[in-house]
């Protein structure tokens, strides 16, 4: 049945969760010719999830996370266009970055995410040993398995690269944006290398033939010159004044079914529900989702998250090494001790220009299996600039500091984590019938599949509300 054709208007679908995913949820719904009527519930604040900005050295608007989305999945962009904001994008305005082993090196050109293209991007590297590059040059002479085995990032990579590819490239860029250990991380979590993965033949060739298919289209990476947060922004303005009722600070305690429809209790509030979005993370859906079915509780517990602290600090320019023109740098997992990444805002940016020409960094310290967020500031802050007189061969002396903690953030992707989401999904669809999911837990961490996911649930409320 066409949606076009149904009148949802004595509807009422109720989003769990005002980060992008919700708000993009709300705002699928809202474009409908005769929308549903959609309430948001908030457990924080303010909107915006871990999309978030503040006022920083002279600034206006500095990202405490995300600070990019990507362009090549079309998600973010045409999200970005509906709102207005497709002519206040900008990108960065250096495109190379560092490795961090035991000096700074360039991250190499002619791979995938860690991923050799080429001989040559694995000998004109000083990041593997000669050992490394002799044991990765022989992937090509490696008999695919049938299937490509397990579904582990650590095991996949090893098997066929060795160590030293693993962990000098692939897990510091993956590791990176999930803040994850590649040894405990399902293949599925990054569908660019599920998709070399799941090709026959040498991974070296399928990520040469993935190269070459990639378009000289434009940036890999935009944001609104606001920053991230101006998206959530602009998202939650526009639905808002689509008629959608935003209301912060209710958590929700309990989801109770009510023959066809739901009551969702939000403290002393009752809600009622024809069809309920569930745009939150997985850990935190678990304990409200337990009175409707165990067993679906259970599946959402079942997904872990990490803890990341992001520390923003300015350094005068008089003391940055000027040979450091990238846009950051990534530390392999062997050699943290603490920080495992490092913008290097100022090079990013071309807007992130303080009054005092301060350079902004953003340090990022802990990831899965190394928490740090439990630490006090002043310990946070300690580590973070002994490991950057380590990394950079200065002694800084920050003029400026923010520390954001963001505490069991970044969801875990686990070996069997697709098939556990395929179960979570039929099971819902058996016994809460209208109740859809969304998020970073789900099919996609970054932003682009958050609102990927959005339109999935918003397009599955659609069709249970039109049946």
């Amino acid at each position: 049945m066409s949606t076009n054709a149904v009148h949802f208007g004595d509807k009422h679908v109720v989003v769990v969760g005002a980060g992008i995913a919700g708000l993009a949820t709300a705002h699928h719904l809202l474009k409908q010719p005769n929308p549903p009527r959609v309430t948001i519930v908030e457990s924080n604040d303010r909107v915006g999830g871990v999309i978030h900005a503040s006022p920083f050295a002279g600034l206006q608007s500095v990202d405490e996370s995300a600070d990019a989305f990507l362009t090549r999945t079309p998600a973010a962009m045409s999200l970005a266009a509906d709102v207005g904001l497709d002519q206040q994008l900008t990108s960065p305005a250096r495109s190379h970055a560092y490795i961090w082993s035991n000096g700074m090196h360039p991250i190499p050109h002619n791979m995938v995410l860690g991923v050799p293209g080429s001989l040559s991007s694995i000998w004109q590297t000083p990041v593997l040993s000669a050992s490394g590059k002799l044991r990765a040059s022989l992937e090509q002479l490696i008999p695919s398995p049938i299937g490509r085995g397990h579904d582990n990032m650590g095991k996949a990579i090893r098997s066929r690269f060795g160590a030293q590819v693993l962990e000098r490239l692939v897990d510091p860029l993956v590791g990176s944006i999930y803040a994850t250990d590649t040894d405990h991380f399902s293949v599925q979590g990054m569908p660019q290398v599920a998709e070399l993965l799941a090709q026959r033949g040498s991974l070296t060739r399928a990520s040469h033939r993935a190269i070459q298919r990639r378009t000289e289209g434009g940036p890999i990476f935009a944001t609104p010159l606001g920053g991230m947060s101006a998206l959530t922004s602009a998202v939650h303005h526009s639905i808002v004044e689509r008629g959608c009722e935003v209301l912060l600070s209710s958590p929700v305690n309990e989801i109770v079914r009510n023959e066809k429809s739901y009551v969702l209790n939000c403290g002393s509030n009752s809600i009622d529900a024809d069809a309920i979005v569930l745009a939150t993370p997985a850990k935190h859906t678990a304990p409200f989702m337990q009175t409707l079915d165990a067993d679906i509780a259970a599946q959402f517990a079942h997904v872990e998250h990490a803890s990341v602290v992001m520390i923003a600090l300015t350094v005068p320019r008089s003391q940055w090494p000027q040979h450091l023109t990238g846009t950051g740098y990534l530390v392999p997992k062997p050699m943290q001790t603490a920080v495992t990444a490092v913008s290097f805002g100022s090079n990013k940016w071309a807007h992130w220009q303080t009054t005092d020409n301060d350079m902004i960094l953003r340090v990022s310290l802990g990831r899965d299996g190394m928490p740090m967020h439990h630490l006090d500031d002043d310990r946070l802050l300690a580590l973070a600039l002994a490991d950057l007189q380590w990394h950079l061969g200065i002694d800084v002396q920050p003029t400026h500091v923010r520390l954001t903690r963001w505490v069991e953030s970044f969801p875990q992707y686990r070996p069997g984590h697709s098939e556990r989401i395929d179960w979570l999904e039929r099971t819902l669809g058996a016994v809460a019938p209208g109740i859809a999911i969304a998020g970073a837990s789900y099919r996609g961490i970054g932003v682009p599949a958050c609102i990927a996911s959005a339109q999935r649930a918003a397009s599955q409320t659609l069709t249970v509300l039109g049946s």
